[in-house]
């Protein structure tokens, strides 16, 4: 999710919370938990626990270290408001709660505490690295309690705060560059000790996201401390992206120079607010690097995430993943534009790409479109669609558990004011500036239930299908891929001619080809 995605929403998020809840509230049940008694509210039937801290606040002198586990407490623990978010490199929007040091915090929704064994979904959001926060209005998680599932979304660090790799430029115990990571595995640490008391089931839990997010998931696959804690996977049109250490090591030192604090300086580092690291991600990211707190292939996570299955990762994971369509569109009208671009032209240059074969493929498929708008496909396809499909033809072709994959459909025009095709899943909002069809907005809405029903199920059972659809699982010859739209449709290899052009970018190793 880019910034734009965030700035474009204003207006209207606030309107998310009248969707669902909207018939009261009243306080709930005190849960005796692990860390400590918590009490929420109940609304409309639906018991949601907000801002329960799963980690000690990553300030002081706990600054740039891996997540240290909450300290209990005994008082009962108020959990009717979010907790503060991460401090951001991009405003949130103005219905986001205020920023702080103590943000490491979940958000839980259940239909029932006091049930058991329900399954659960980790929700990990948005954000192209440096903003973004679990406890957006859009991330209400009250739809999915109502299909029987325990929904936790959190918030985890952001930009430098998450990713300035220090390994080798401090002492030991400094994080290794992928600590938002870590806050993400910290959670499902939480989730395993915890979700029991929310009436989930610990031996049953997906982790799913959204652009960022989605590529968060893929890296804590690719991480080993997080092997044991999920069960289930759903990356939404992940841009994944790694460094190498030498080159986290070159942002790193950029940004310090830029700080005037020598490499050794940690005392020095850790006074440096962090609105003034949010600040310097700008000049950080004219490197041209890419994303510039992108997970670091470490000790930490030793391969890169697009390659986990193909190294033997996440085998015996169930797998759901897909993409949005027209993604170019919003990848290069975005603030992002120019990295997305480089991200292109560094695919095509390690995978020595026909670039004129590819796209004669394009204005074969697609005769509407003019050569602008075949090299704006190319561009979101190469970003997420191609990331996607590699992750879903290693883990079919080695997992053991189920391989699903999606394409979602609606049309770009009229993701604005839906938050993207994929994030229709929640069900929640709409504009509240402009003039919205009827039609449209209930097409939005019909889509929407479709895919949470789906993705529920999947949770479930680790299959997606629903009463009015049989979806195939993916496998490397057929590649069947469900179209998401209206009426959702299984499309036989809907990329397999992109995919002979592309050659090595979809089978070789891309920690191997520098991607």
């Amino acid at each position: 999710m880019r910034r734009r995605d965030f700035l474009a929403t204003s207006g209207w998020l606030a309107a998310s919370s009248l969707l669902v809840g909207c018939g009261g509230s009243r306080p709930g049940p005190i849960i005796d938990t692990k860390s400590g008694p918590v009490q929420g509210q109940v609304i409309d039937g639906i018991h949601q626990y907000l801002g329960i801290p799963y980690a000690e606040p990553p300030f002081g002198l706990l600054r740039f270290m891996p997540p240290r586990p909450r300290s209990s407490w005994d008082d009962v623990l108020a959990a009717q408001q979010y907790g503060l978010a991460c401090v951001s490199g991009s405003p949130l929007d103005s219905n986001s709660p205020p920023t702080g040091e103590d943000c490491l915090n979940l958000n839980i929704w259940t239909p029932e505490p006091a049930a058991s064994n329900l399954p659960v979904m980790v929700w990990v959001h948005g954000g192209a690295g440096e903003s973004g926060s679990g406890s957006l209005p859009i991330y209400n998680g009250a739809r999915f309690a109502a299909e029987g599932v325990v929904l936790v979304t959190c918030n985890r660090r952001l930009g430098a705060e998450s990713g300035l790799y220090l390994e080798r430029s401090e002492e030991s115990a400094v994080g290794p560059g992928n600590l938002g990571v870590l806050d993400q595995i910290a959670v499902l640490h939480w989730v395993q000790e915890h979700i029991g008391a929310f009436g989930g089931d610990a031996n049953n839990v997906t982790l799913f996201g959204h652009a960022e997010g989605a590529a968060i998931v893929q890296a804590v696959v690719a991480t080993p401390a997080s092997q044991g804690l999920l069960h289930r996977v759903i990356p939404q049109s992940g841009p994944y992206a790694a460094h190498r250490p030498s080159v986290a090591q070159q942002i790193t030192e950029f940004a310090l120079a830029q700080l005037g604090i020598k490499k050794d300086d940690l005392e020095a580092l850790r006074s440096v607010s962090s609105k003034q690291l949010a600040a310097l991600y700008p000049q950080v990211q004219s490197l041209g690097l890419g994303d510039p707190y992108s997970p670091v292939i470490s000790d930490a996570m030793p391969v890169h995430p697009a390659d986990a299955a193909h190294a033997g990762f996440g085998l015996d994971l169930d797998y759901l993943t897909g993409s949005e369509a027209d993604l170019g569109a919003r990848v290069i009208g975005s603030q992002q534009s120019h990295l997305a671009q480089q991200r292109v032209e560094r695919v095509f240059a390690a995978g020595q790409v026909n670039r004129q074969a590819l796209s004669a493929v394009y204005r074969q498929q697609h005769p509407e479109l003019n050569e602008q708008q075949i090299e704006i496909a190319i561009a979101g396809d190469m970003s997420y669609r191609v990331p996607a499909l590699r992750v879903a033809q290693g883990h079919a072709l080695r997992g053991t558990g189920t391989t699903y994959c999606y394409r979602s459909m609606w049309p770009t025009k009229q993701q604005d004011f839906v938050f993207g095709g994929d994030l229709m899943v929640f069900g929640n909002g709409h504009p509240m500036t402009g003039a919205v069809e009827e039609e449209t907005l209930t097409a939005a809405m019909s889509i929407g239930e479709f895919m949470r029903k789906a993705w529920c199920n999947f949770a479930r059972i680790g299959d997606p299908s629903v009463e009015s659809m049989s979806w195939p699982q993916y496998d490397s010859k057929q590649q069947l891929t469900l179209a998401i739209d209206a009426q959702p449709r299984v499309l036989p290899g809907p990329f397999s001619q992109q995919r002979q052009v592309l050659g090595r970018v979809m089978t070789d190793n891309w920690q191997a080809m520098g991607l």
